[in-house]
């Protein structure tokens, strides 16, 4: 069956015409049920169900095994192309680079040319940026997307395969770089111009990111410090166009529609009033839904309105979840890869609490409330129960997606909700409409949103602050048969994570943490201690680390480091060189330091004004440090190096190691011969974004070690080296642990 995946690419159409097709006949007796009071005989109605199901799984397997095979391959690593690019995404900002997808049919070189979507990225965009639905002639550099090659990272090759994506591009400068064509009208032009529009009119930049998500969706300049505080209140629902958002839309048209219909004899004579709310809601609500991108939850919404408002005018009696399933599978048949994203489980658990909450609110509401006071105490009572009984659903699947849970959101929804609700989203959408139209017209309403904005924001602020406000803990990291593994007393476990051009070390002993590096590289800006150290260290379940140690105090190391303390306690910060105006005190690594943790021993050493380096081996009494050892010399040059062999030599320091990480991603420029040799390494840790053969061959012999042991983060993952007294040193490799997904698999092999 798998070498079908050939033939597929021509004939994609019918497979999904038939993935379709099957799902909707899976669904065809549910809708029997609900619609018609008609039900299958038991057994007749598993038979079908058992084989369609079957028939739809396999179609879908088909599917996913034609998209597999579009993926660039990675025997085209970095190969560079000349593209026709259709840009057909909302672009983001990332640093000072600009990030959209976009499709593109390859024009040269020739054996490359074919059709794809790439997610690309341009460091250096022109003045003039690409807007969505525009064409361009671009020189790109094309790779295949990664996997998740970290503990607790992110997975690119499952995001990739979700959202349709066969591979990653960069921009190269190039004079072929041009626009051929501008953006014909459509709805994504729309979007864009709607955001951009509450951008330039909106002063408070905070403040406008957050109007554009409400508006369509677009969150692409909602900043890293807001998503972090909506995170940690509980908000986060509340930011993009959510269900909920969706549903008051619609409540709101039905309900001019229906006041519409009152004062029209002409339409009472016509058609139903709710026949005719229900025509103008559902409509309105699904082009809300594709104004804002139409995400999982707004498709779900959508689905869930539409079914409810045709059992209503039916007039059968249904099952509470009966429209939650009808929207479940119209949710896959849409998109059968919806599982594959948080959405999809958030939003159909959430609603599932919703639905049990509503029942027993039914059946526990026999008495009235007699005065307004009960009733406020009643709307308060229901609200705190709901979101209680949401909180305590979603508690599960949030901590097993994101390792944290916000205990501030009970309280602080209570007050968000109403406000989003019934103030922020209609200023957004009052303002983006009227501003189309008029900016000047709509300039009171951006002005409310704004005085709103900056009351709510500071409390925001000042609740995310406290450290009760939200919980970080990993359920998998407490569970050792899931493959966590704890050193014991007299071990040390050394994590080298895959961080491109930055390095991160996580070190662990029984009872104590050191983190070396956070991974960052010019204009990472603290987004590789957020997406590579934290989520590692949660897998781990550490939240506190002894020791930060800085290879050089550069100021995006200094961001990863300030990323880092806010997502996890720091007891120390050591580095090399001088860092002015920190924070906290800073150990300077000229001084050498010697310590034991747990039976591990560990010294840090350096030169002056140069960079840290760290070693990690054991004691056997009072004798010196034995194999096996680690050494760290991460960022040093030819010059440190020279150095430090003339003191090793000296015997004023220790640098023998049976791991060494090459420093500066493998460059035999940053080594010396004397360096090498006192180092006498029997395995080799290469860092970098390349680890081919022939640079593996060099770095081999440039350390006089065979190439076998040289171990190449690029090409094989995270590893983690377990270290004991007495015993060789363990490889641990990261994707070894993992397993093997779909979405990892390559049916070209």
């Amino acid at each position: 069956m798998l070498a079908l995946y050939g033939p597929l690419r021509p004939h994609l159409q019918i497979f999904v015409a038939l993935t379709l097709t099957s799902t909707l006949a899976l669904l065809l007796p549910l809708v029997l049920r609900v619609f018609f009071g008609h039900a299958l005989q038991h057994s007749r109605g598993v038979l079908l169900t058992l084989g369609v199901t079957s028939i739809a799984a396999l179609v879908t397997l088909l599917v996913a095994l034609d998209q597999l095979a579009q993926r660039w391959s990675p025997a085209d690593e970095g190969a560079r192309i000349i593209a026709d690019v259709v840009v057909d995404s909302l672009s983001e900002r990332r640093g000072l680079a600009l990030e959209f997808d976009a499709l593109a049919q390859v024009e040269s070189p020739q054996r490359l040319q074919r059709e794809l979507r790439l997610r690309i990225t341009w460091r250096e965009p022109p003045a003039a940026l690409p807007r969505a639905g525009e064409r361009w002639r671009l020189l790109l550099q094309v790779s295949a997307p990664r996997a998740n090659s970290n503990p607790g990272g992110f997975d690119e090759q499952r995001e990739f395969f979700r959202d349709r994506l066969q591979g990653r591009a960069t921009v190269l400068p190039s004079t072929l770089n041009e626009r051929l064509a501008m953006a014909p009208g459509g709805l994504l032009g729309l979007r864009e111009r709607l955001a951009f529009a509450v951008r330039e009119a909106v002063v408070d930049r905070d403040a406008a990111a957050l109007f554009a998500g409400l508006a369509v969706g677009a969150t692409g300049e909602v900043s890293r410090e807001q998503w972090q505080t909506f995170s940690v209140t509980g908000t986060t629902h509340l930011v993009a166009i959510s269900g909920m958002h969706v549903t008051l839309f619609c409540w709101l048209v039905a309900a001019c529609a229906r006041a519409l219909w009152r004062r029209s004899r002409r339409l009472a004579q016509l058609v139903d009033r709710e026949i005719f709310a229900a025509s103008l809601g559902v409509p309105a609500a699904c082009g809300y839904a594709l104004l804002a991108g139409f995400g999982i939850p707004t498709q779900r919404t959508v689905v869930m309105l539409a079914v409810w408002w045709g059992l209503r005018l039916s007039g059968r009696v249904h099952a509470p979840f009966d429209a939650l399933g009808v929207a479940l599978v119209v949710v896959l048949c849409i998109d059968p890869f919806a599982a594959l994203s948080s959405g999809f489980w958030l939003s159909f658990i959430a609603m599932a609490a919703l639905i049990l909450v509503d029942v027993k609110r039914v059946e526990d509401s026999s008495i009235a409330a007699r005065s307004w006071r009960q009733s406020v105490v009643i709307w308060l009572r229901d609200n705190l129960r709901t979101q209680w009984w949401i909180s305590l659903a979603l508690l599960p699947i949030t901590l097993l997606w994101f390792a944290s849970v916000s205990v501030a959101g009970l309280i602080v929804n209570l007050v968000a909700i109403p406000v989003f609700s019934f103030v922020l989203v209609p200023v957004a959408l009052g303002g983006s409409a009227i501003g189309l139209w008029s900016a000047s017209a709509a300039r009171p309403i951006w002005w409310l949103g704004e005085r709103v904005h900056e009351v709510l924001w500071p409390a925001l602020v000042a609740v995310a602050s406290q450290p009760w406000a939200a919980v970080a803990w990993s359920p998998l990291a407490s569970l050792p048969w899931l493959g966590v593994e704890r050193p014991a007393f007299g071990e040390v476990m050394v994590t080298a994570l895959e961080a491109g051009n930055g390095a991160a070390f996580i070190v662990r002993t029984r009872a104590h943490a050191l983190v070396y590096d956070t991974g960052e590289h010019f204009d990472s800006d603290g987004r590789a201690a957020e997406r590579l150290v934290l989520p590692a260290l949660r897998s781990f379940g550490l939240k506190k680390i002894d020791l930060l140690l800085l290879s050089r105090t550069h100021a995006y190391r200094a961001a990863g480091a300030a990323r880092l303390m806010q997502g996890a306690s720091v007891a120390g910060v050591s580095g090399g060189g001088e860092w002015p105006g920190a924070a906290r005190a800073l150990e300077d690594c000229t001084v050498r330091r010697e310590w034991t943790w747990d039976g591990v021993a560990f010294s840090r050493f350096g030169e002056r004004n140069g960079s840290c380096v760290l070693r990690i081996g054991f004691k056997n009494g009072s004798a010196v440090l034995t194999s096996p050892t680690v050494l760290i010399p991460e960022r040093i040059d030819a010059q440190e190096a020279a150095a430090l062999a003339r003191r090793a030599r000296r015997g004023e320091l220790e640098l023998a190691a049976t791991v060494v990480i090459a420093p500066r991603g493998g460059s035999p420029a940053a080594v010396t011969p004397d360096f090498v040799v006192a180092v006498d390494p029997q395995w080799v840790l290469l860092g970098g974004r390349e680890g081919s053969a022939t640079r593996r061959q060099r770095v081999a012999s440039v350390w006089q070690i065979p190439v076998e042991r040289v171990y190449a983060l690029a090409d094989q993952g995270a590893v983690t080296l377990h270290l004991r007294a007495g015993l060789p040193p363990r490889w641990l490799g990261h994707a070894d642990l993992q397993g093997a997904p779909l979405w990892r698999y390559d049916p070209r092999h």
